[in-house]
C-alpha cells in the first residue's frame, strides 16, 4: 500500500515537472507562429483523448500555469490597485477557481458568439476547438506580465510602477536593483508590443478559418475581439 502511494506521488511529481518545463516550450511555439493557436487545437481534437497534448501543454493547463499563478502573485505584488487584491471572504482554492474563470471569460464569450453564428451546439467538437484556440491567445497578454511579475518578485520590488517611480524620485542615487528593474520593464514593454501583434494575427487567423468568404466580417470581429481582450487585460492587471 505504502509503495503504491510512493509510486503515485513519484508519477505526480514527474508529471508536474514535465508540465512546468513545457510551459516555456508551448509559449515559444505560440509566439513563433500565431496560427498555431488554432492549428494546435484542430490537430489535437482529431486525436484520441489519451493521445492529446503530449508535446506541449493543453490550453487549460497552460492557463492554470500562467493566468492563475500570475493572478495569485498579483495579490502580493500589485498593491491595492488590482481588483484581485480586493477579493475577500474566499479560500485560496475558491479564489484561484474564480480567477481562472474570469481570466478565460473572453475565450468563452468569443467561442459562444462564433458558435451562434455557425449555428452549432455548445457541446460540439467545434466549441471545444474554438475555446481552446481563444484560451491559447491569452498567452500573448499574460506572458509579458508573467516575466515582469517574476522578475519583480525576485528583485523585491512592486509592479505598481507609478508608486515605484515616485519612490525613486526621493532617492539621490540609483542602485543595481533599480537599474535591473528598469531593464526588465523595457523588456516587458518590448515583449508586450510583440504580443499585441501576435494576438491580432492569431485572432484574425481563427476568425478567417471560421468566417470563410466573409472578409469584412473577419476584419470587423478581429478588431472587436482584439479591443475587448486588450481592454479586459488592461483592466484586470
Amino acid at each position: 500500500m505504502f509503495e503504491k502511494l510512493i509510486d503515485s506521488f513519484e508519477k505526480l511529481c514527474l508529471q508536474i515537472i514535465i508540465e512546468i518545463l513545457l510551459v516555456p516550450v508551448t509559449i515559444f511555439k505560440l509566439f513563433q507562429e500565431p496560427h498555431r493557436c488554432y492549428d494546435f487545437s484542430i490537430n489535437e481534437m482529431e486525436k484520441e483523448e489519451t493521445e492529446r497534448f503530449r508535446d506541449y501543454l493543453s490550453p487549460i493547463k497552460l492557463s492554470v500555469y500562467t493566468s492563475v499563478i500570475i493572478s495569485v502573485l498579483l495579490m502580493d505584488y500589485s498593491g491595492q490597485q488590482s481588483f484581485i487584491s480586493k477579493i475577500k471572504g474566499l479560500s485560496m482554492v475558491e479564489k484561484a477557481l474564480f480567477i481562472f474563470l474570469i481570466n478565460n471569460s473572453t475565450a468563452v464569450l468569443f467561442s459562444v458568439l462564433l458558435l451562434g453564428y455557425k449555428k452549432e451546439k455548445v457541446n460540439s467538437t467545434t466549441f471545444r476547438t474554438l475555446l481552446f484556440s481563444f484560451i491559447y491567445t491569452t498567452v500573448y497578454t499574460s506572458t509579458p506580465f508573467f516575466i515582469l511579475i517574476l522578475s519583480t518578485m525576485f528583485l523585491g520590488q512592486t509592479i505598481d510602477v507609478l508608486s515605484y517611480l515616485k519612490h525613486i524620485e526621493t532617492l539621490q542615487t540609483y542602485g543595481a536593483k533599480d537599474d535591473i528593474f528598469f531593464l526588465v520593464f523595457v523588456v516587458f514593454i518590448i515583449i508586450g508590443l510583440i504580443g499585441l501583434v501576435k494576438l491580432f494575427k492569431a485572432l484574425h487567423y481563427i476568425l478567417k478559418e471560421n468566417f470563410r468568404y466573409h472578409p469584412y466580417v473577419v476584419w470587423f470581429f478581429t478588431l472587436l475581439f482584439f479591443v475587448i481582450q486588450i481592454y479586459y487585460a488592461r483592466g484586470f492587471v
